[in-house]
């Protein structure tokens, strides 16, 4: 449990903003000099909107955003807000391995006009309850906007962590749940049924997307390869016509399956195939797809691509 001031008091709920669906992650397009291809980034951002994500997200781990000098995530997070051009939210990634740097973040996604931010704790210093809580706070003074918790396996918090922060910190209302095993940790959180929790979000790529819906879930939050077949695959479940959603879903798995094993080295050859990028470049894996692997990716994709907006 967080330890907190007995005498704290609890803020009014804010205005709730309808997030729902599958939110989709821009990836960061390299060109062979090793820096950021901004024509093929804006377009990669038009093409998520253009095929119907709900809203964008980043740059977070997709975005290979540890592997982005200070620059380069200022870079992004402007791209990321200018492109979109208020046709979907944009919530932007301000996590930082300190306070300090996540408050320059956010204060930097205020500024640009970001209608969301989103913040692990910080990862490598592993805060405290206490410390995470203050991080919390000073994140959301500096955004004075929606703040998503990130909560992850790498800095996790419990349920009751997440609702106390939630309930005492003003903006922080909102989580992108992905503690193992996801989809228990998402009914966990989503049958506290806190007013002060607006949203849950999964993602992993929508792997759980069907059982992440039944526990709770107003969405899912993925890279951006086939946000198509995710979002149409969640606006079924919305209409609660099942066995179409789970034909969209069976569609959709062997794909997100390969996304596991093979990293977003394969997600940016899935965009290549759909005319987005021009490489699949990676800042931050070790090793690149062997001949083997580009097989069953064009074997997989050959598969779905009629199912796929153009």
């Amino acid at each position: 449990m967080l330890a907190c001031n007995a005498n704290i008091e609890i803020i009014p709920l804010m205005e709730k903003k309808n997030w729902r669906g599958a939110f989709a992650i821009p990836m960061t397009p390299w060109t062979d000099d090793d820096t950021i291809d901004e024509q093929v980034l804006r377009d990669e951002i038009d093409y998520m909107i253009a095929v119907g994500a709900p809203g964008v997200i980043g740059p977070i781990l997709v975005s290979e955003f540890q592997a982005l000098t200070e620059e380069e995530r200022r870079f992004f997070m402007r791209v990321l807000v200018e492109q979109t051009r208020g046709r979907v939210p944009v919530i932007v990634n301000v996590a930082g391995v300190t306070t300090a740097q996540a408050v320059v973040y956010a204060e930097l996604a205020r500024k640009i006009g970001a209608d969301g931010v989103i913040a692990m704790p910080p990862y490598a210093l592993r805060y405290d309850a206490v410390r995470t809580h203050e991080y919390l706070r000073a994140v959301a003074a500096a955004a004075q906007m929606p703040v998503m918790i990130q909560n992850a396996d790498i800095a996790p918090l419990s349920p009751d962590q997440v609702i106390k922060l939630c309930s005492e910190i003003e903006h922080v209302n909102w989580v992108k749940e992905e503690v193992s095993p996801r989809h228990r940790s998402i009914g966990a959180l989503a049958a506290r049924r806190s007013p002060h929790v607006h949203g849950i979000m999964g993602g992993g790529g929508g792997q759980y997307i069907i059982t992440e819906h039944a526990r709770g879930a107003c969405g899912t939050i993925i890279a951006c390869e086939i946000c198509d077949v995710v979002q149409h695959t969640w606006e079924l479940l919305d209409a609660g016509e099942m066995a179409e959603a789970e034909i969209w879903y069976e569609r959709a798995l062997p794909l997100i399956n390969l996304e596991f094993a093979m990293g977003m080295a394969f997600a940016k050859y899935v965009m290549m195939k759909r005319g987005v990028f021009k490489n699949y470049r990676m800042r931050a894996q070790a090793s690149t797809l062997d001949a083997d692997d580009l097989r069953e990716i064009d074997r997989a994709y050959a598969r779905i691509e009629p199912f796929l907006r153009k």
